[in-house]
């Protein structure tokens, strides 16, 4: 009896020990690809008071104010990059886009603009409630493409709801050109609403919006005890405001982490936060997030770059791929040599690692991470008929289109998996399993809401957030059949995508980090 005992402790003790296969040290895991090598066991039964939270942060920013970028893992520790914002009092009046969202603003080509507003004024007061509601969705059905339904249709229902009384589009286009032109004070930007001959209502609400202060802000790398949550150290940077838009996820490598802040691409030491060498970023804006593979950082920052690790230096830069959404992916077929994969801002290159020569351009483009396995190669876009498509190599010229699956839909960035001879998505509306050698669909779950984040697979299981990240859907990674096994409350951000390390999720938050153990109660 007491052989056993001392055999269950000594299992138990395993169990509890650092899983040195288990970090996630760059976006989308180990291998970029979604898929985690943590073997710990992740449940498939969870209680009903939902996930078991072992820590939380402190005070992170995001959105406007912090971005969405994802954690990453590496041994013991978790690391956030952000572009963190602050407001400081100033005589200087701006108008971003917190103040566009305050107006509830969305940019329409001019003839979709003129015929919405046309409808609006001449809307007839005894349209209300239901009706209203009914007439506004018609005549969406009936004026706009499938695509722009997708995405404006609830915007569209909302100015016809608000009548006569919303904001004229004509003049919100005026307002949203003056994004990211600062005026030097409040006399000059009351003057340049008097100038523009605004309504009464429209300058009153631009007076109450846009504030007396200003945003400022820093790049900032986090590091964080893995057990705890507790902060080891926060490195920073001068940096400049980019609100939202920058959002790029770090990577650790040799002891260092690499991560694009606005304006530099930084290399800090894993242990110590301190800077070995920043580098200018060519590109203005935001960045994706960094790819480090044979000592040289490959980055999209307005276009493809590459960098020494060691030191920092810029060694290529092709300007033809251009974007700065969609993170570089790294393809070794089978049968030939490597590339880099840069999903552009309209197409799909493949690039020489070492020079930066454009190898081959094919359609694709957009803001998901290739993933590629062997000959493979399988991209998630936007681009007209391109949808879930898959690639295969060839020796001569650019890879040949093998299937596709093409659907309109709001948003097209969600990463896809590639296991065993399939490919998953969990975005877009749908969640899908696709054979990759022949393309057929081996199961299909509509009206899923999933839109922006990446899954993970780890222990034959696929986790994915819906609804903008407050659950987390657990299912099994199966060909033959849909299984979910768990669908629990996470309360974790839309646009950002989970980090997992010996069965414990790393999840963002609004104001924080926060860590949930997903392992098998005892």
């Amino acid at each position: 009896m007491a052989a056993m005992r001392h055999s269950a402790f000594f299992l138990f003790f395993l169990s509890t020990l650092p899983n040195l296969h288990a970090d996630w040290p760059q976006w989308r895991g180990p291998g970029r690809g979604g898929v985690s090598t943590d073997t710990t066991p992740i449940a498939e039964v969870f209680p009903e008071a939902g996930l078991t939270q072992v820590w939380e942060s402190g005070f992170i920013p995001s959105d406007h104010y912090g971005g969405h970028g994802s954690p990453v893992v590496a041994g013991e520790r978790v690391y956030l990059s952000v572009v963190w914002h602050d407001r400081v009092v100033s005589e200087t009046r701006e108008i971003d886009s917190e103040v566009m969202q305050q107006l509830n603003y969305r940019g329409t080509s001019p003839e979709l603009r003129e015929k919405m507003e046309a409808a609006r004024l001449s809307m007839s007061s005894r349209l209300r409630g239901e009706k209203l509601d009914e007439w506004a969705k018609q005549w969406v059905k009936d004026n706009m493409t499938e695509k722009e339904q997708v995405s404006l249709t609830s915007w569209a229902v909302s100015r016809f709801r608000a009548g006569k009384t919303a904001f004229p589009l004509e003049e919100l286009d005026k307002v949203s050109k003056r994004q990211g032109k600062p005026f030097a004070n409040v006399a000059e930007f009351k003057q340049w609403l008097e100038d523009e001959k605004f309504s009464d209502a429209l300058k009153e609400k631009l007076l109450s919006a846009v504030p007396n202060t200003i945003k400022v802000a820093k790049d900032v790398l986090v590091c964080l005890d893995l057990n705890t949550g507790k902060e080891l150290w926060k490195y920073e940077a001068e940096g400049k405001p980019t609100g939202r838009s920058s959002s790029s996820t770090a990577a650790v490598m040799d002891g260092q982490v690499f991560f694009a802040g606005s304006t530099h691409l930084y290399a800090v030491g894993a242990e110590d936060g301190k800077l070995r060498w920043k580098a200018e970023l060519p590109g203005k804006g935001p960045a994706a997030s960094p790819m480090v593979e044979g000592g040289l950082i490959y980055m999209a920052a307005g276009h493809a770059q590459a960098f020494a690790a060691k030191d920092g230096s810029l060694l290529w830069e092709q300007k033809a791929a251009k974007g700065n959404t969609g993170s570089p992916a790294w393809w070794k077929p089978a049968s030939g040599p490597p590339v880099v994969i840069i999903n552009g801002s309209g197409s799909l290159y493949g690039l020489a690692p070492d020079t930066g020569e454009v190898k081959w351009t094919v359609e694709g483009g957009g803001q998901s991470t290739p993933v590629t396995e062997g000959d493979w190669l399988v991209v998630y876009s936007g681009s007209k008929d391109v949808g879930l498509r898959a690639y295969q190599y060839q020796k001569d010229g650019a890879p040949k289109p093998a299937w596709s699956h093409f659907w309109v839909t709001v948003r097209y960035s969600g990463s896809p998996i590639i296991h065993e001879g399939h490919v998953y998505l969990t975005c877009g509306g749908k969640h899908q399993c696709v054979e990759l050698a022949t393309g057929k669909i081996t199961w299909l779950e509509n009206e899923m809401n999933s839109t922006i984040t990446s899954p993970i697979l780890a222990d034959g299981k696929i986790l994915v957030y819906e609804n903008n990240g407050s659950h987390l859907r657990v299912m099994r990674a199966r060909a033959d059949q849909y299984e979910t096994l768990a669908r629990v409350k996470l309360g974790g951000m839309g646009c950002t995508s989970p980090a997992l390390s010996n069965g414990r999720l790393i999840v963002r938050q609004k104001e924080k980090l926060a860590c949930f153990d997903l392992r098998p109660q005892q």
